[in-house]
């Protein structure tokens, strides 16, 4: 008898941790059928917190604008501005926020009924992660033909910014969930400078960074929503590098 309720017990335990581990949202990777909507609503992204909210209207718009842009023959509904902005408008006289709207796909719908839109994309901004790491290691500048260019010594610093989001697609007229995918962007910044120029160094931002993961992100959400029909955006990318070729005690260095 142990023995049953221990087999017994061991699956309903593993079921219990994916579901902590996913937080509880499903996952519905496959590219919802955007091309057959005639109207499309993307209500603006949000977070917790003020500053990040602002990130995800910048992300919302841009990513709107993206979409606008691929599929022409579509209409597509967002909040612009603080002026014009159908979706708060709409959300305002149904007595909805955006939070309820993410959260219950029957509320999504409705939202979307209301709007007369086909669809609704809708998204949860996480804290961005912004990091720095300085190295240590004394390198050499290498010349045009491999040998050493000069006595001055460069040592790396690393930037980068991580953004994450989840992004949810839903139905009008089912209040099916289509679409549900956490999506992310991981950008990096890459420094070389000489050791004795070190306090002369100026590095990107928070805000700029911030500002890059508002454009990139949605080219990324853009991506998953449309593989077929975009380029691939990469969840990798370095923004910045040295353009110079250093070698260290383990050989030329890469930046990556």
């Amino acid at each position: 008898m142990a023995r049953f309720f221990t087999i017994l017990f061991i699956p309903l335990l593993c079921i219990a941790m994916v579901g902590c581990l996913g937080g509880g949202e499903p996952n519905i990777t496959t590219p919802p059928p955007i091309s057959d909507a005639k109207s499309v609503a993307v209500a603006p992204f949000f977070a917790e917190s003020d500053e990040i909210n602002d990130l995800g209207r910048r992300m919302t718009i841009n990513l709107a604008t993206r979409m606008e842009l691929i599929f022409n023959e579509s209409e597509w509904v967002y909040d612009l501005s603080n002026k014009v902005k159908p979706i708060d408008d709409k959300l305002g006289e149904l007595g909805l926020t955006l939070n309820q709207v993410y959260t219950d796909p029957a509320l999504a719908a409705k939202l979307g009924q209301a709007l007369g839109t086909d669809m609704v994309i809708i998204g949860m901004v996480e804290e961005p992660k912004l990091t720095r790491q300085d190295y240590d290691q004394h390198l050499m500048k290498q010349g045009r033909q491999g040998g050493i260019s000069g006595t001055s010594t460069y040592i790396r610093t690393r930037l980068t910014a991580i953004g994450r989001i989840r992004v949810k697609v839903i139905d009008s007229s089912s209040g099916e969930l289509i679409f549900s995918n956490r999506i992310r962007s991981y950008l990096k910044y890459w420094y070389a400078y000489q050791t004795q120029a070190s306090e002369q160094q100026t590095f990107k931002s928070d805000t700029d960074r911030l500002a890059d993961l508002g454009k990139y992100l949605p080219l990324r959400i853009a991506y998953m929503l449309h593989p077929s029909g975009l380029k691939l955006e990469p969840e990798q990318q370095i923004l910045l590098k040295p353009d110079i070729i250093l070698k260290g005690t383990g050989g030329i260095v890469e930046f990556n």
